[in-house]
C-alpha cells in the first residue's frame, strides 16, 4: 500500500501548507485545553482523595474498572465511527449522512446490549468477588447503577462528538471540556461540605456531568451538521458489513486494552484490597494525564492521515507518520522528565499524603508512557488502511497474556508493581511485532519510519538518563531546591527537545514565530 518511490501528490503546495497550519492551529487548541484540565484534574483528584478517604477512591477505581471492562465496545465504535467518517469525507463521492446513521444505528444497539450485559455480568461480579470493606456493598451497587447509565448514554453521544474531530474542529469540544472539568471541580469542593454519603453523591455528580455532555454534542450537531446528522435508516444489511467486519477486530483491540489496565486493577483488589487500588488509581491517573499531552498532536493530525488515504495521498501519509512520531515522542520526554526527577514531592504537593506504593507505581507507569508514545502515527495509519486483522490480533495477545502472567505472578507472592512490568514487556514486543506488520502488509517504509520518529527521541534519551543520573547524585532534600529542580529539569528538556528533537526547518519556525511575536 505503501511504497518505496516517491508518489505525485494530487494537491498543491498552498494547500499542503494550510492542512499543516490547520494541524498546528488544532494541536495549539488541544494543549491549552490539556493544560487546563490537567490543572483542573490534578486539583481535583487531591480532593476527592481527600472528600471520599483511601478506602472509597479505591472502591470508586475499582467499580468503575467492572464498567470500563465492558465499556471496550464504546472506544471500539469511537475509533471505528472516526475512521469511517474521515474516509468518506476524503471521498469525492462520500456519503456522510449514510456513514453517519450505520454508525448510530450500531451505538444504540450496542448501548442497549451493554446495559444488559452491565447488568447480569457485573452484578454477579459484584455480589461474589468484590472485595470491598464491611457495609461497603450498598455503596459500590449504588455507583455501579449511576455509571451504567452514564456509560450507555456516553456510548450513545460518540457518533455525534466524532463529528468535531471530522471536520477538524477542535475549538469546541477544547471549551466544553474545559468547562466540564471546572464543574466537576467545583462538584468535589461542595463535596467537602456534604454530610451525607460522598461516594454516592460523587458517582451521582460525575454521571449527571456525562448527560450534560450527552445533551450539548446532540443540540450542537444538529446545530452545525443538520444534513449528516438527520436520521434515515439505512436498511440493507450488506452496508454494515465493512463497518462491523473493523468493528469486530477494532473491539478485540481495545477489550485486550481494558482487559489489561482494569483486569490488573481486579486483579489487585482480588489480592492486595482497595488501598493498593488507590495507589494503582493515583498511578494511572498520572499515566492519563502525561498521555493525554502524547494523543494530542496524534489526534490534531489523524482525521488528515485518514483523509489523505482516501483520497491516495501515500507521499503526504508517510510524512505526516514519520513527523507525528517523532513529535509525539520529543513532547512525551518534555513531560516526563521534571515529573520524573521528583515524582515523590510532586505526589505529595498533589495529594497531601498520596497512598503507600504511588511512587513505584508512577515511576514505572513513565516507562510503559514512553514505550507507548512510539506508536504515535502508525496506529492512525493502520487504523485508516482499513488493513487492521493482523495488527489486532498481535495487539491483543501481547495485552491479554498480561493477566495470566499477572495471576500467577501475585499466586506466587510477586509484589502488586509487577503487573506493570509485565505492561512495560508487552508494549516493546507489540512495537516489534506491529513494524514487521506494517513492513509486509502495508509495504510501510518502516525503516525511514525509525530513522525520522525514533533516533533523534533516542538522542534526548539517552541524554535524560545521564541527566537524571547526575540529579540523584546531587540528593536534594528542601522544598524551594526541589522546585528549582522541576524547573532547571523543565529547561534543560526543552533545551534537548529544541536543539536535539526538532529539525533546522522546524527550529527556523520556532524563530519566526517568536520573533514575530516579539517584534508586534
Amino acid at each position: 500500500m505503501f511504497k518505496k518511490e516517491s508518489v505525485v501528490m494530487s494537491r498543491g503546495f498552498a494547500s499542503i501548507m494550510t492542512d499543516n497550519k490547520r494541524i498546528a492551529r488544532n494541536t495549539v487548541v488541544i494543549y491549552v485545553r490539556l493544560i487546563v484540565t490537567t490543572a483542573v484534574g490534578l486539583l481535583t483528584s487531591r480532593f476527592v482523595l481527600q472528600a471520599l478517604g483511601v478506602s472509597d477512591y479505591g472502591l470508586y477505581n475499582v467499580v468503575g474498572s467492572i464498567i470500563g471492562l465492558f465499556a471496550f465496545i464504546s472506544a471500539s465504535l469511537s475509533t471505528t465511527t472516526i475512521r469511517f467518517l474521515n474516509y468518506e469525507k476524503g471521498k469525492p463521492d462520500g456519503d456522510m449522512n449514510r456513514m453517519f446513521n450505520i454508525c448510530n444505528a450500531l451505538h444504540i444497539s450496542l448501548a442497549a446490549l451493554l446495559f444488559v450485559l452491565f447488568e447480569i455480568c457485573g452484578i454477579w461480579y459484584i455480589n461474589h468477588y468484590l472485595n470491598v470493606a464491611p457495609g461497603k456493598y450498598v455503596d459500590a451497587m449504588f455507583v455501579f447503577q449511576v455509571s451504567t447509565m452514564a456509560c450507555c448514554l456516553g456510548i450513545m453521544n460518540v457518533p455525534y462528538s466524532s463529528l468535531y474531530n471530522v471536520h477538524e474542529k477542535f475549538l469546541f469540544p477544547a471549551v466544553l471540556g474545559i468547562l466540564s472539568a471546572v464543574l466537576k471541580l467545583l462538584c468535589v469542593l461542595l463535596l467537602l461540605y456534604y454530610s451525607g454519603n460522598r461516594l454516592r453523591m460523587y458517582a451521582l455528580a460525575m454521571s449527571l456531568l456525562t448527560i450534560l455532555d450527552f445533551a450539548i454534542y446532540h443540540l450542537m450537531a444538529y446545530r452545525n451538521w443538520r444534513p449528516i446528522v438527520k436520521w434515515s435508516f439505512v436498511n440493507k444489511l450488506h452496508s454494515y458489513k465493512e463497518v462491523i467486519s473493523f468493528t469486530n477486530y477494532n473491539m478485540l483491540s481495545t477489550v485486550s486494552r481494558t482487559a489489561r489496565s482494569q483486569g490488573s486493577n481486579l486483579l489487585i483488589n482480588f489480592f492486595f484490597g482497595t488501598l493498593v487500588n488507590a495507589a494503582y488509581g493515583i498511578a494511572m491517573s498520572v499515566s492519563g494525564f502525561v498521555e493525554s499531552f502524547m494523543a494530542s498532536f496524534d489526534g490534531a493530525a489523524g482525521p488528515q492521515i485518514t483523509q489523505n488515504i482516501s483520497a491516495g495521498n501515500t507521499e503526504r501519509v508517510s510524512y505526516l507518520a514519520n513527523t507525528i512520531g517523532r513529535i509525539c515522542i520529543i513532547l512525551t520526554e518534555l513531560v516526563l522528565l521534571p515529573l520524573y526527577v521528583e515524582i515523590e514531592f510532586v505526589l505529595k504537593i498533589w495529594l497531601g499524603t498520596p497512598p503507600e506504593g504511588s511512587v513505584l507505581f508512577c515511576k514505572i507507569i513513565f516507562v510503559l508512557i514512553l514505550v507507548a508514545a512510539t506508536s504515535g502515527g502508525i496506529g492512525r495509519v493502520i487504523n485508516g488502511s482499513g488493513k487492521i486483522k493482523w495488527f489486532k490480533i498481535e495487539l491483543s495477545f501481547f495485552y491479554l497474556m498480561c493477566i495470566p502472567v499477572g495471576y500467577v505472578l501475585f499466586k506466587n507472592g510477586f509484589p502488586p508493581h509487577w503487573i506493570l512490568v509485565l505492561f512495560v514487556l508487552s508494549d516493546v514486543f507489540n512495537r516489534i511485532a506491529q513494524l514487521i506488520l506494517l513492513k509486509v502488509i502495508l509495504s510501510f517504509d518502516v525503516a525511514s519510519f525509525i530513522k525520522e520518529a525514533y533516533l533523534r527521541p533516542a538522542v534526548i534519551l539517552v541524554l535524560m538518563v545521564c541527566y537524571v543520573a547526575c540529579y540523584r547524585y546531587m540528593n536534594i532534600q528542601t522544598i524551594p531546591m526541589r522546585i528549582t529542580g522541576i524547573i532547571v529539569t523543565a529547561i534543560v528538556s526543552a533545551i534537548l527537545v529544541y536543539f536535539v528533537g526538532l529539525n533546522g526547518s522546524e527550529r527556523s519556525k520556532i524563530k519566526q514565530f517568536v520573533v514575530g511575536k516579539l517584534s508586534s
